[in-house]
């Protein structure tokens, strides 16, 4: 059976939620989030990480659109000193885009990251290959 999942936001571009059994916090994009959706989602999502002492961080940016230019800067500012500073995050995995251009986009942010993260980041192809990084056994059976 799988863990309970506690819902944070939930809009047709954005879908954020936690599962505190397996401290996971999974942001999912579904095309292009506008930036007042993707600005309250992240916030929400790393005040709920920074509550909760969640060790594990995953964004299936699969379907995902373009970030812009203003929110990956807004991310780097806002988002990214609390992760680094205020979290227990251990590992944040994010799951390639189907499309290039976003996929650079969020390389450069990650690349902006790994200055202030003390936490690993790595990219995967498939959710199931990032559960298995978290180690834990429970997340690579599914959720």
């Amino acid at each position: 059976m799988p863990a309970p999942r506690v819902v944070l936001f939930n809009e047709p571009e954005l879908l954020i939620y936690m599962v505190p059994k397996h401290q996971l916090m999974v942001v999912q994009a579904n095309g292009v989030v506008p930036s007042a959706t993707y600005r309250q989602g992240l916030q929400a999502a790393t005040d709920a990480a920074i509550e909760g002492r969640l060790k594990y961080w995953l964004i299936n940016n699969r379907a995902g659109g373009i970030i812009s230019p203003d929110d990956q800067n807004w991310a780097n500012e806002v988002i990214a000193p609390q992760l680094a500073y205020k979290t227990a995050i251990a590992k944040m995995a994010i799951i390639e885009p189907e499309d290039v251009l976003s996929h650079l986009i969020l390389e450069g942010m990650m690349d902006e990251g790994r200055n202030i993260f003390p936490f690993q980041m790595q990219f995967f192809e498939k959710i199931e290959d990032a559960y298995v990084w978290f180690g834990d056994s429970d997340l690579s059976l599914g959720l």
